[in-house]
């Protein structure tokens, strides 16, 4: 294990984890690595709630808009792009700050790679097999395998679709089995990592305002100009969260109103998996809405004075 300290800050999407991160700038000489798979995209700025200029102006926020939306963009890539942006920000002798709510790229900074096997002919057969048969067809497959997989995992998810079948395939065990042996290894990093817990009802209020708010701002007018600059909607990057939505108001006459329903319900659903992964982290920093800034900020210290120990393995609940 790496004995040099790092800062991890995660928690379900709208927790408040970008306001948190700056406040904890102002009092550590802290810099944003961020661990979000859509925030590295260009262009895709309201729909992923990235960090505002003038937050960006204020805290050095990196691994942001590194990508262009026909990119493909790995937990492998992130790996060696955090760890070349953790380096840096050690170089200017300040604390890295590792936030964000993209569980699996937290999990492989941490944990290394995911060594569930591959093999690109069964990838290519099952890409194949969700041309010809469709996406509901090999969801359906993966409920047979693997139903906590399938419940993880959307039906138009292609990607992780065909990427659990083949794990399923390739060793005959549910993807989700392996997964949980991996995810329970011990980190890599010498790491203090903090959780954002908000309670259930206020963060689905706080979700659905956060997407209203994204219309009001134009998200509807950013996807229009991504399919103006060429990028269909089969990309990838074009299948998130609030980018599929108003793909279907766009292209398919879904009604806004719908689309905004839709968009606020699969939000909720997608935090809810966010909290089930965030409640197995054992040895985190759980912090409330009413936790007071300072005492968070006592435990930051506490950490980084400590030497060659983590967290000590305990749940800590800081009131």
């Amino acid at each position: 294990m790496e004995e040099r300290p790092i800062l991890v800050l995660s928690g379900p999407t709208a927790s408040g984890k970008t306001a948190f991160a700056i406040s904890l700038a102002r009092l550590f000489p802290l810099e944003v690595v961020s661990a979000d798979s859509m925030q590295v995209y260009r262009g895709m700025d309201v729909g992923t709630a990235k960090p505002t200029p003038a937050e960006r102006a204020e805290v050095p926020h990196h691994l942001v808009d590194v990508a262009d939306p026909d990119e493909g963009y790995s937990a492998g890539r992130f790996v060696a792009e955090a760890g070349e942006a953790i380096r840096g920000v050690r170089s200017r002798g300040r604390i890295p700050l590792v936030a964000g709510g993209t569980g699996m790229y937290i999990r492989a900074l941490l944990k290394g790679l995911d060594p569930l096997p591959s093999d690109p002919a069964v990838r290519e057969r099952l890409s194949r097999r969700w041309e010809e048969e469709g996406g509901e067809a090999l969801h359906g497959e993966l409920r047979r395998v693997d139903p906590a997989s399938a419940a993880r995992i959307h039906p138009m998810d292609r990607v992780r679709v065909v990427r659990a079948l083949e794990v399923a395939e390739m060793t005959g065990d549910p993807p989700s089995v392996r997964k949980a042996s991996w995810a329970s290894g011990g980190s890599r990093y010498r790491v203090l990592f903090l959780v954002r817990e908000i309670g259930r009802e206020a963060l689905y209020r706080r979700i659905d305002r956060r997407v209203d708010e994204m219309f009001r701002a134009g998200l509807v007018e950013e996807v229009d100009g991504l399919l103006a600059k060429g990028y269909p909607r089969t990309l990838p990057s074009m299948g998130a969260l609030g980018y599929r939505h108003v793909l279907s108001h766009l292209l398919d006459g879904i009604p806004r109103e719908q689309a905004v329903r839709e968009m606020k319900r699969d939000t909720r659903r997608y935090a809810k998996r966010q909290i089930t992964w965030l409640s197995r982290e054992t040895g985190a920093l759980r912090v409330g809405e009413e936790t007071p800034l300072q005492a968070v900020a006592g435990e930051i210290e506490t950490f980084l004075a400590e030497r060659g120990s983590g967290s000590g393995g305990r749940d800590w609940n800081v009131r």
